[in-house]
């Protein structure tokens, strides 16, 4: 016969020693731990750069919209200034306003000098221009179109970048709409 030989299973026993405290306050690292070091500050560069970006196109949407009403708004000063030179003779000869020879000249002088003003900031005009002036002298309206070029922010730092805002205004002679012209 032979002889059956039982042995016992080995067991294994786990130790876990006690990390060592980094610090005080600090809890200490566990096994693992080590491999997700950083990732917050990477998180973190990445959310800002992301958060700057943005806040940069929505300065741009802004410098847009002001760009849009600056050429509005001197669209309509150049018509002004286009209406606001009455034909002396035609006014004393019929006793009506009507626009005189020159017109356009007057309109083209204020938009070139609304170009050569220092314009510095974000904001800044890097151009403007009067594309069209019709105010034929006898009539009683000056229509003039004009465009403005600015550099957006985000369109600066990546490269040469522009945009460009135009807007058309439409004026009449006279101090109001019941003055005869």
């Amino acid at each position: 016969m032979t002889a059956l030989r039982v042995t016992a299973p080995r067991i294994t026993v786990l130790r876990m020693t006690a990390p060592r405290m980094t610090a005080v306050g600090q809890h200490p690292p566990w096994p693992g731990e080590h491999r997700e070091r950083g990732s917050v500050a990477v998180f973190t560069v990445v959310f800002a750069v992301a958060v700057i970006f943005l806040t940069a196109l929505i300065v741009d949407g802004g410098i847009a919209m002001n760009a849009k009403e600056r050429a509005a708004d001197i669209a309509e000063q150049a018509a002004r200034a286009a209406a606001g030179n009455i034909g002396i003779a035609a006014l004393r000869a019929g006793g009506a306003a009507a626009i005189g020879a020159g017109a356009c000249g007057l309109a083209a002088n204020l938009v070139s000098a609304y170009s050569q003003q220092d314009s510095s900031g974000v904001d800044r005009v890097t151009g403007a221009a009067m594309t069209s002036c019709v105010a034929t002298t006898g009539t009683e309206t000056a229509t003039v179109a004009v465009t403005i070029t600015t550099q957006p922010l985000v369109g600066g730092i990546l490269g040469t970048f522009t945009e460009t805002a135009r807007e058309t205004a439409t004026t009449e002679c006279g101090i109001a709409r019941g003055a005869v012209c």
